[in-house]
């Protein structure tokens, strides 16, 4: 073999591949971008989107869904690797569900029994519970896909990390039309769709991400 040769075959096998995340943030930017399109196009913005963000009790569906999607995308960001397992700390993904369940039993409390059906109920609750799962797919398959491209040791965690992120991002972009600021609602409704796709891609992770 010619020296030359020999460098160019050296220099190839030194190449490193790329980071499984580089692909990520432009294909999550885009799934997030058309989520918040969907919305808008579908469902239409709430009118009084800004006036309500001056209510903290009303923002926190967006601080919540957000908290929660974030630390699933950062727990997913570990897992990708090799040794994420014993770097992880899936329990801080519990504070925002501890104050979630804090914010329920207050709003629960604090709501006259002959109001709290209605502020439970509201009246969006169909539309939440299928929008929600609707615009994460997008987001949860782009962490999955990147997901796939690392070397994750967890496969169940780690889908349960994308579902966690996706669907939270997901959430936050649902916030924007949803007028129902009862946490009463949010938290049950909002939950119990971001659980749903948890539990979907916990389980699709397990295979999907296994090697």
């Amino acid at each position: 073999m010619k020296t030359e040769h020999l460098v160019a075959a050296l220099a190839a096998d030194s190449r490193t591949e790329a980071a499984p995340w580089a692909a990520l943030w432009p294909a999550l930017a885009t799934a997030l971008a058309l989520a918040v399109l969907a919305v808008w196009a579908l469902l239409g913005l709430r009118a009084d989107l800004l006036r309500s963000l001056a209510d903290p009790i009303s923002v926190l569906r967006f601080v919540l869904t957000a908290a929660l999607g974030g630390l699933g995308l950062r727990l997913a960001l570990v897992l990708a690797r090799p040794e994420g397992r014993s770097l992880a700390r899936p329990w801080l993904v519990t504070l925002p569900m501890a104050a979630a369940l804090a914010l329920l039993i207050w709003a629960y409390v604090s709501t006259p029994a002959e109001g709290r059906q209605m502020a439970l109920v509201g009246k969006t609750m169909a539309t939440c519970l299928v929008m929600i799962p609707l615009l994460s797919v997008l987001p949860v398959a782009a962490i999955l896909m990147a997901l796939h491209r690392g070397a994750t040791t967890s496969p169940a965690l780690a889908g349960f990390a994308a579902g966690l992120g996706g669907s939270g991002l997901a959430a936050t972009a649902y916030a924007m039309h949803c007028s129902e600021d009862s946490p009463l609602f949010y938290v049950t409704w909002y939950g119990l769709a971001m659980g749903g796709v948890t539990m979907l891609a916990t389980m699709i992770g397990a295979r999907f991400l296994r090697w």
